[in-house]
């Protein structure tokens, strides 16, 4: 097996000529720390693996800073969750030009996002939320305020409802309630800040994230804003403040190019991707949501010829929902 090497930033300048015959390709990501930089890591060193290529990970401060890169063809591959691939391809929300030339290439995983609490919290539900203070704001991550707003939903609440105090991203957000500057705050499980947040808070017993319910007489107005789906997380070491099964919210990620892919590129990532399950997840247990068999979805933005062949193959297209 070759050495497969994660190049960032500026050192991508360092790949040697020697490397000329392989294909060179980028996937840019979210930045270290994040569940888009690991996985983007496990994918690109599947990738090296089973393709032959040589695959550079490049993080950068967001999506919406490479989603207009991966548009114009000057980055090959990024993970861009639904509400960016989606505002950004029509030019809504915080992207003031649309982005026409994105294709998708598969569902990479769906990514649950909960609220998460000090453990000594006396809040056990989204509807005790009312009054308390949250991050909020989000000036760096657009995302944050529809995920945000979407989770409120499945209680009835608005952000009118809540104390927001300012915060650029998700990140900071958890960094201020392990801060003691909010009472909630709204993040993904798993991730670094999370774990550091239980550290710092272990006087309060760590963290714990409160469940996202699916009332009927909410889900349409939280599908409204995200399409979002139930999924149940269960305790694991790496997962701080899962204290038992919990219900979480979770939308999808897609592994995103653009039109200047060839086809038989796309191809082979696509089939890379449904045959490799088990190495994709020893690359990286964040792939361990990877589902081959729900590669697609319909979100309004196309997918690219290439996956398109190859879903179809394997009776994946059109996409079932």
């Amino acid at each position: 097996m070759r050495k497969f090497n994660v190049i960032a930033g500026g050192a991508a300048l360092l790949l040697s000529a020697a490397s000329a015959h392989a294909q060179v390709m980028v996937i840019a990501s979210n930045p270290q720390g994040s569940v888009f930089y690991s996985s983007s890591v496990g994918i690109a060193k599947v990738m090296d693996e089973k393709l032959g290529t040589q695959v550079r990970v490049q993080p950068m401060g967001g999506s919406s800073t490479y989603i207009p890169l991966i548009n114009r063809g000057e980055v090959e591959l990024g993970l861009t969750n639904v509400d960016d691939t989606r505002t950004s391809f029509k030019g809504t929300g915080s992207f003031r030009q649309p982005n026409p030339n994105l294709r998708l290439i598969t569902v990479a995983f769906p990514l649950p996002l909960g609220i998460v609490v000090p453990a000594d919290s006396p809040i056990k539900t989204v509807a005790d939320l009312k009054g308390k203070r949250m991050p909020g704001a989000y000036v760096a991550m657009t995302t944050g305020r529809i995920l945000q707003q979407t989770a409120l939903a499945s209680a009835g609440l608005t952000p009118k409802d809540i104390k927001e105090v300012p915060a650029p991203n998700l990140f900071a957000g958890v960094d201020l309630m392990a801060a003691g500057k909010v009472d909630a705050a709204t993040t993904a499980p798993g991730v670094a800040q999370v774990q550091k947040a239980h550290a710092e808070l272990s006087s309060h017993g760590g963290v714990r994230f409160i469940p996202i319910e699916f009332k009927p007489e909410h889900v349409a107005a939280m599908r409204e804003l995200m399409p979002v789906r139930p999924v149940m997380v269960q305790p694991a070491s790496h997962m701080a403040g899962v204290v038992g099964p919990t219900q979480f919210m979770s939308y999808s990620v897609f592994l995103t190019t653009n039109d200047k892919m060839s086809d038989e590129t796309a191809y082979k990532i696509a089939k890379m991707m449904h045959d490799n399950k088990e190495s994709l997840v020893k690359a990286t247990p964040a792939l361990n949501r990877f589902d081959p068999n729900r590669m697609s979805e319909d979100i309004g933005v196309p997918f690219h010829p290439g996956a398109i062949k190859y879903l179809t193959e394997i009776g994946q297209w059109p996409p079932k929902d």
